[in-house]
């Protein structure tokens, strides 16, 4: 029997792995080096809302790094989405086994740590009296979608124009601003010419918790574009946590499975031990 030959293997594998990359399509990535037009306020809430990204299911694959104190964690993930019924980030850091799960719809949070087999199952209602900056279904779902939001408000109309106070920034994009009358969270985004957004910030200045995401590499999906990298920043008096999110391989408008089923085996546990993972005390 002739000895197996690794060269003639690797260059093989060379080879494929070339052909594969060669056969994707690039991404076609939307610049915007103008300035935003000067509008009135209702035009410009309306253009801004006319083009955010219009999808009704939606899956990625991701890569995510996040780093917290001297701690950092990189993996592979996959995000589903059904608008306005629920969104789900499986993690799989390797060979796509599923280590972590999350479930967030607009009633409830459930994580599910496979590799210690315990589980959190939380109200939205209950957290937001811990995790008051962005812990709601529809904000939340607004800031993965680069979509603007309104607090209190299940879906953004033109007429919400009047909830913003806007100005010019020194680099020439609009800032529009508002304020939570109940939470007392201020938060704002700022556009840039082609009317997307590019940043979104969430502040509660009694508790020092702050929410900061931004918007980068937007690249045409469909009659849009959609932002393919992300960067997330979420702050406390006493913690500190960066993300960077990397979308591919997205799909939209077609049947998706999610699901918050917990197996019978798992304990539960709090959202506070389940953060250690990937949070440093």
């Amino acid at each position: 029997m002739k000895p197996v030959n690794y060269k003639n293997i690797l260059f093989i594998c060379f080879i494929l792995g070339l052909a594969i990359t060669a056969c994707k399509p690039k991404q076609k990535i939307v610049y915007s080096t103008k300035p935003v037009e000067d509008k009135e306020y209702n035009q410009l809430f309306s253009d801004i809302n006319n083009s955010t990204f219009d999808y009704n299911t939606f899956s990625s694959r991701l890569n995510m790094d996040v780093t917290s104190g001297t701690r950092s964690v990189s993996s592979k993930a996959n995000i589903r989405m059904v608008k306005d019924s629920a969104i789900q980030i499986s993690v799989q850091p390797l060979f796509g086994v599923e280590v972590l799960r999350f479930y967030i719809d607009p009633d409830s949070v459930v994580i599910v740590d496979r590799m210690n087999k315990r589980y959190v199952q939380e109200s939205l209602y209950s957290l937001k009296e811990y995790y008051p900056v962005g812990f709601d279904f529809y904000t939340m779902q607004s800031i993965l979608t680069n979509a603007p939001f309104v607090s209190g408000k299940n879906s953004v109309e033109d007429s919400d124009y009047r909830k913003f106070n806007y100005t010019q920034t020194s680099d020439l994009n609009y800032y529009l601003s508002s304020k939570d009358p109940e939470s007392e969270i201020e938060y704002s985004f700022t556009v840039n010419g082609n009317d997307r957004i590019t940043f979104t910030h969430l502040m509660q200045y009694e508790k020092q918790q702050s929410l900061q995401w931004t918007y980068d590499n937007f690249a045409v999906l469909g009659s849009s574009s959609f932002p393919h990298k992300m960067k997330a920043t979420v702050s406390s008096k006493s913690r500190k946590v960066d993300a960077e999110f990397l979308f591919s391989d997205i799909v939209t408008n077609v049947p998706v499975q999610i699901t918050s089923q917990i197996p019978d085996s798992y304990r539960k546990t709090t959202i506070a031990e389940i953060l250690k993972i990937i949070a440093s005390e």
